[in-house]
């Protein structure tokens, strides 16, 4: 199925809205909520995202979750939002209101991997703009900063320090970054269910929003909800695509607003 327009798609989109009993929304951080930084440290989202973030959240139709690469503390910091859910490290680390979960595989190998990143450190500190990230239980290695001369030698580098141990941890590639994760099987997608069943919302409405390669295991695990690409219009199984991160901020006001009036109609009603 080609991957459609959002915005075309919006009567469509209110009209599955509208009939839900409710409406769970799952969005990625970097690159969605929040633009892309050179420095990962500053990344902030828009205040209008903000707003209409606190408006779904507060609203009985509907629950809010945040899937990220970055680790949780992190992630709290930034968004710092007391009911919305949080999912950190790619969905190995979720808590919210009543939820708490730790994948059991991942957390046993927390000083396995803290060892393999500070081995990355060392053989990777000569490489200008190369950067070790150590979350706990995964690790990133950003070249946002690096020349593209030098990928080629972090590529190798990182490929040769999981080698003996690559039964236990994978590699994959993001934008601007190598994340290096547990081998479990756990995933954003996974991640995203689990949540929703833990709520006991298992008949809602999934919206999610993502750009990374990462968010396409959400995308293929909610076959039946609302998923949309941002700025990735090619190779991506999502359902709908908006090719800039700022419109990500019109398309949630546009959801607030929605799930508002919906909300007073019933009342109404």
């Amino acid at each position: 199925m080609m991957t459609q327009p959002l915005f075309d798609h919006l009567p469509q989109i209110a009209s599955s809205v509208r009939a839900a009993s409710h409406v769970f929304l799952s969005l990625d951080f970097d690159g969605t909520l929040a633009p892309i930084n050179i420095d990962p440290g500053v990344a902030s989202m828009p205040l209008e995202s903000r707003r209409a973030l606190k408006t779904l959240e507060a609203g009985d139709r509907s629950s809010v979750a945040i899937i990220s690469g970055r680790a949780l503390p992190d992630l709290r910091e930034r968004v710092r939002m007391e009911e919305i859910i949080y999912a950190g490290n790619h969905g190995l680390e979720i808590v919210g209101p009543g939820l708490h979960f730790i994948e059991p595989t991942a957390a046993s190998r927390v000083e396995g991997l803290e060892e393999l990143a500070r081995h990355l450190q060392v053989r990777l500190r000569h490489i200008p703009g190369v950067e070790v990230e150590s979350k706990v239980l995964t690790a990133s290695i950003h070249f946002r900063r690096a020349s593209q001369s030098s990928l080629d030698e972090v590529h190798r580098t990182i490929q040769s320090a999981l080698a003996p141990v690559g039964s236990l941890f994978q590699v994959t590639q993001g934008l601007k970054v190598f994340e290096i994760r547990p081998r479990v099987n756990w995933h954003k997608g996974l991640a995203v269910r689990w949540i929703r069943e833990a709520l006991g919302r298992s008949d809602a409405l999934a919206l999610y929003m993502g750009d990374d390669l990462t968010d396409e295991d959400a995308f293929r695990a909610l076959p039946d909800g609302i998923t949309i690409s941002v700025g990735r219009t090619n190779g991506t199984c999502a359902r709908y695509y908006i090719e800039t991160q700022e419109s990500v901020q019109d398309f949630l006001q546009w959801l607030a607003g929605l799930l508002g009036n919906t909300a007073a109609a019933g009342q109404r009603g």
